[in-house]
């Protein structure tokens, strides 16, 4: 396959990125403020044991979604592709973290 010269990345893409991942950071911070809200799915009678892991479940996803977005980013930077690209892809992670969470804490709370 023929390589062809691929563009510097610009001023305005490297800004771009840093403002969405910043963006992304403090909707992490957001939904992880939600993640406590999963006891409000179980009823006073409900046995709670099983939400810590729908809980760790919905942090985990959250802190793999803020570090792994960094790694991809620079990868797209190695690569001289277009970086605010990747660094948007942050924003559906977070909320399917959140929501993996949320259905762990459905499935625990109804065994």
């Amino acid at each position: 396959m023929a390589e062809w010269r691929r563009p510097p990345i610009t001023a305005a893409d490297f800004v771009a990125t840093v403002v969405i991942y910043v963006g992304a950071a403090a909707w992490a911070w957001a939904v992880a403020g939600f993640v406590p809200e999963y006891r409000r799915l179980a009823s006073d009678s409900a046995d709670t044991r099983y939400l810590p892991l729908a809980e760790a479940v919905a942090w985990l996803g959250i802190a793999l979604t803020v570090v792994l977005v960094p790694l991809w980013t620079a990868r797209a930077v190695r690569l001289r592709q277009r970086v605010w690209t990747t660094a948007l892809l942050a924003f559906p992670l977070l909320a399917e973290a959140w929501i993996l969470g949320l259905l762990a804490a459905i499935v625990a709370v109804s065994v």
